[in-house]
């Protein structure tokens, strides 16, 4: 393994040099996809499945994947607090349309976004590559490609939809509505579905590139936030029947999570390549870290598997706290975890709640009662569909805090961020607080970007 992945890196970092380097701000691409470009590095099937692979490499290296995606949301939803007992813009919800990390967050999507849009271009005009392997290839990359959208239409609303690396398309291109965006991911998935494996043989059966049934899970996900119920509960239903690839993990411990590599939990890892550490665990949410749950103590249930294996109890200024530790690898800790982008038990989540919609009770209490019984809970008795919702959305709080935004994006999709967020002491909340503001680096750069309502 330690010899491909130089070989990918040199590779990637001939890509970056042809032109991703050159995004410094939203957009400003100096030397879009072209012919020299496409002559070194779409000549050989060898080169072109390393460049695709250097898309995965290119959400680690900025660091907004695995890093600003997990804390930000977490903080400016109800979720993490600082150990400190300070606040930032986060937490009170006064974010600039100069904060730092938010316009890295930015800049660094719209790279990962560049370089699928150069895979898609560059495979499309090779003539020399093995047409039998290049819809896989296309296919990867148009599911990164709607894993950015997803999370950027979540984060700032109407986006930009870039869909080539022109740059003369690109520079000045206005902010796209929602629903475009959507109607784009659903596309893009729906595409990649058709043409992505179905297992992980062609990557070693190492989880860290996209399957169809990565594809599907996120499609599921898109469906439960577009409320198409339907599809949603079908989706998530089509990943959960492979169970011959994925299985919940049971008896939870530090050697055994859903975020150890190649779990049979796991749909989507992505490593940190050359590296036996994940940055969740060494940096982000590690022992003594940074970050607090704000709710702590309240949210689990008494014996729940998941607070005595994914937390920490903390005592701060005399008052308990749990911290979040799911991810257990520090600087030399082992068994290796990988950061995890998507896992099964979200899909149980997603069809339950898309099976209460569907007035489908004793379907969703089964979904339910899954999710429960791996955390060593017993199975809900409710059937009052408001009763049942209010438990998936806590069930959701217990099972996928601090992972990539899910508590903001769910507060949001289900319109419950006022009520919430708006009742929190400390959080200066206004509805327009529930998209980030454009960045200002990205508006300087092109005066078509118009501004967030709220924000200057």
């Amino acid at each position: 393994m330690k010899n491909n992945s130089i070989k990918y890196t040199y590779i990637f970092s001939f890509f970056l040099l042809m032109g991703l380097t050159s995004c410094d701000e939203m957009l400003e691409v100096d030397i879009p996809i072209n012919q020299i470009m496409s002559e070194k590095v779409y000549t050989s099937d060898q080169t072109a499945e390393a460049t695709v692979y250097g898309i995965y490499q290119s959400m680690i290296t900025g660091g907004s994947f695995t890093n600003n995606l997990h804390y930000m949301p977490g903080e400016t939803s109800d979720e993490l607090i600082l150990r400190s007992q300070l606040t930032d813009a986060y937490v009170t919800n006064e974010i600039i349309e100069t904060d730092g990390p938010n316009g890295t967050m930015w800049t660094d999507f719209y790279k990962t976004i560049y370089n699928a849009n150069a895979v898609i271009e560059g495979i499309n005009a090779s003539k020399t590559l093995t047409a039998s392997k290049t819809p896989a290839w296309i296919a990867e990359a148009k599911f990164v490609r709607a894993y950015c959208y997803f999370n950027m239409t979540n984060l700032w609303g109407d986006v930009p939809l870039i869909l080539t690396t022109d740059v003369e398309k690109t520079a000045l291109a206005p902010r796209d509505s929602q629903t475009k965006i959507y109607n784009q991911i659903v596309l893009d998935l729906t595409d990649a579905a058709k043409d992505l494996p179905i297992n992980y043989s062609n990557y070693g059966n190492l989880r860290i590139r996209a399957t169809k049934w990565a594809a599907e899970a996120l499609l599921a996900r898109v469906y439960l936030y577009l409320e198409n119920w339907s599809e949603a509960a079908a989706h998530a239903s089509s990943v959960i029947s492979q169970n011959g690839t994925y299985k919940l993990i049971t008896g939870l411990t530090a050697n055994n999570s859903p975020f150890i590599a190649d779990n049979t939990e796991a749909i989507l890892q992505i490593p940190y390549f050359n590296l036996a550490y994940s940055y969740e665990g060494a940096a982000v949410y590690n022992a003594g870290g940074k970050y607090l749950l704000r709710k702590g103590l309240s949210i689990f249930e008494t014996n729940d598997a998941r607070k005595t294996n994914w937390t920490s109890t903390v005592v701060v200024s005399g008052t308990t706290y749990l911290e979040p530790r799911k991810y257990k690898n520090a600087y030399v800790a082992t068994p290796v975890e990988r950061s995890t982008f998507l896992r099964l038990a979200e899909l149980y989540l997603i069809r339950a709640e898309a099976r209460v919609k569907l007035n489908n009770i004793t379907g969703a209490q089964e979904d339910i009662d899954v999710i429960r019984n791996r955390a060593l809970l017993g199975n809900t008795s409710l059937t009052d569909p408001t009763q049942l919702l209010d438990l998936i959305a806590l069930e959701r709080e217990r099972e996928l805090f601090g992972e990539f935004g899910h508590r903001w994006f769910d507060l949001k999709r289900t319109g419950k961020a006022d009520q919430v967020l708006g009742a929190i002491t400390g959080k200066i909340w206004a509805s327009t607080d529930s998209l980030y503001p454009i960045p200002e680096t990205a508006r300087r750069s092109n005066p078509f970007l118009t501004q967030n309502l709220g924000y200057n």
